[in-house]
């Protein structure tokens, strides 16, 4: 079994949210956020299902997730 990572797909737009999300899963991506208000959606999938991604309409990019912590208040450094 493929290992299962994070990753943040980008859309164009062009098609409503609910139905790219529905693709998606059908796809095998376990969808974790729908992101309205940036047209994004995050998840988990393997590398071979993040490649299929890329081929739904709609879908303009898919990137894996990197965490980011920017520290605590008043920290020297943030990234």
């Amino acid at each position: 079994m493929a290992e299962k990572k994070k990753w943040v797909v980008a859309t164009s737009g062009d098609r409503p949210l609910s139905d790219v999300r529905k693709e998606l899963t059908e796809a095998g991506f376990a969808v974790d956020q729908v992101l309205d208000e940036i047209g994004c959606i995050t998840g988990s999938a393997g590398d071979d299902v993040a490649e299929r991604l890329r081929s739904v309409p709609g879908v303009t990019d898919v990137s894996p997730d990197s965490p980011i912590d920017i520290g605590p208040p008043d920290a020297p450094v943030t990234w």
